[in-house]
């Protein structure tokens, strides 16, 4: 629950009011509310009261929830706005939440209250997350464009000066951290500086015989010509990204850039062009797209599936003899739990990445923890959990957070490598650290995707839909790890299975 929530409530009926007062506190909410009753009260008390969330009855004498709505949107458009009202009707309470009214609550159902609260608060939670992420993009792209730009201008102003001078000229070409080169005004290459032959891995007779046909992307071949013809055809400089093959393999996303560089006379003598590696930033952005994907999805399926068995519930209420009565109770308490866990994460994510994630280090053998949660885990016997190593092995740790790590390690096994019947968990001493490794045989994670398996956001690809995920998990052991001091990695083969571990300070 949202600690000291903030509440105003436009209702002209006392008795209206204190029923949703009450019910607010049955609900379990902890909030100071303030009620008002009419257009100057509601808007001092946007102002003063600065309300987390607003509560409107439909129709006052003099005011009504329509306008007051429109008064919020002028300067508080992110502040959750729900209509309690027994005489809306369904139709009009649509058309209101199509025109940004944020719900409907309909006085004979007012139990349904506190669960609609707890959506918009966490819808509210989720776009300001994203705004912040949005500023973040443009703050980098800016400094990208504005590095691009210093380039630009520090590549015009030096050419025009060592125009003469090829030596002097190409060891300029040397100093900047982009692949850079020069080409003709008829597309010939004629220079490549020395951060293209470590990039690509080609020595200089490779690169005179294959050149940028090479370590182009097959897929965007035929559009980097057509986009270098035009930029040459323009007599104006210009740009286009492209994938670009590294000398491992990888391919990884640049930005070309062509520039080109005049004699005295105003004509273009040769063209200098640029490759800055733009893989983390397009990553970044694919990665923050995904995930407000993914968890829109994640958190709607339980919380419609928790919402058809309070349905249902309701139906049987004055029934309590049915047999269907302790099912729903467990199909919800088990949706309930999905949302809680999915919650959970993007809590200790965000703790996370403001340095807020907390641990209380205490002793602990690790094997009894270890064994605890996989029988937890493995309730019902289909995978042997087998425990080998230093089972005496004692480490100063958050238990809870070391649990944590072992439930995610353990559970991607059994999802990800579900035909490896046998999950091995070993515990080595190693100087004044204990390393716990998860083993599995399942069919391995590919070499490209390692260095990105413990990132914010990522989620393995996979066909089969029940992979499930915000792509949090393995981010927030991560994090857990690094505040221990300790190391986390994986090691992987395909078709013969992967090895997650961590390490933890040992018990003095």
């Amino acid at each position: 629950m949202t600690p000291g929530l903030k509440i105003l409530i436009l209702e002209d009926n006392e008795s209206d009011a204190d029923l949703l007062i009450r019910e607010l506190k049955k609900s379990g909410l902890s909030f100071t509310a303030e009620i008002v009753q009419t257009r100057a009260a509601f808007e001092n008390a946007l102002e003063s009261f600065d309300p987390d969330l607003i509560l409107s009855d439909y129709s006052l004498p003099s005011f009504d929830a329509v306008t007051a709505f429109q008064i919020k949107q002028d300067k508080y458009a992110n502040t959750p706005f729900i209509i309690v009202s027994g005489i809306i009707g369904e139709e009009n309470a649509v058309e209101l939440i199509k025109a940004g009214v944020t719900d409907y609550v309909s006085k004979n159902k007012l139990f349904t209250l506190s669960t609609k609260i707890n959506r918009a608060l966490n819808d509210t939670q989720a776009r300001k997350e994203k705004i912040i992420t949005d500023e973040k993009l443009k703050v980098i792209n800016q400094e990208l464009l504005e590095l691009n730009q210093e380039l630009e201008a520090r590549v015009i102003k030096r050419t025009k000066a060592l125009a003469e001078s090829e030596g002097r000229f190409r060891s300029m070409m040397e100093t900047i951290p982009q692949i850079a080169w020069t080409n003709t005004t008829k597309a010939e290459v004629v220079f490549y500086n020395q951060r293209w032959y470590d990039y690509t891995g080609l020595d200089k007779a490779q690169t005179k015989l294959l050149g940028f046909k090479a370590v182009v992307h097959e897929e965007d071949l035929q559009m980097g010509i057509d986009q270098f013809s035009s930029i040459l055809n323009a007599n104006e400089g210009g740009e286009f990204q492209i994938r670009v093959k590294r000398a491992d393999d990888l391919y990884r996303w640049h930005l070309i850039r062509l520039m080109p560089i005049m004699d005295l006379q105003d004509q273009i003598q040769l063209w200098a062009g640029t490759a800055t590696d733009i893989q983390e930033l397009r990553l970044l952005q694919q990665y923050k797209d995904d995930f407000i994907i993914v968890a829109s999805h994640e958190l709607k399926t339980p919380i419609t599936s928790l919402k058809a068995s309070l349905q249902l519930l309701d139906r049987i209420k004055d029934n309590p003899t049915s047999t269907m009565l302790p099912k729903l109770i467990v199909q919800a308490n088990k949706s309930l739990g999905k949302v809680n866990a999915l919650i959970e994460d993007l809590l200790n994510a965000s703790k996370a990445s403001q340095g807020q994630l907390h641990i209380n280090p205490q002793p602990f053998a690790l094997s009894e923890v270890i064994m605890e949660r996989s029988n937890d885990l493995n309730a019902e016997g289909v995978y042997a959990i087998v425990t080998e190593g230093d089972l005496q092995t004692e480490v100063h740790a958050d238990i809870i957070r070391v649990e944590q790590i072992l439930i995610n390690f353990i559970n991607n096994a059994i999802k990800y490598a579900p035909e490896s019947k046998e999950i091995r968990i070993c515990i080595e001493k190693e100087n004044d650290m204990v390393k716990v490794s998860v083993i599995d045989r399942g069919p391995g994670i590919p070499p490209e995707k390692l260095r990105y398996i413990f990132d914010r956001y990522y989620r393995a690809e996979s066909n089969d839909s029940t992979y499930k995920g915000l792509g949090l998990g393995l981010y927030i052991c991560a994090e857990i790890i690094k505040k221990h001091n300790g190391q986390i990695g994986v090691e992987s083969e395909l078709n013969k299975g992967s090895n997650f571990w961590f390490t933890l300070p040992a018990l003095q």
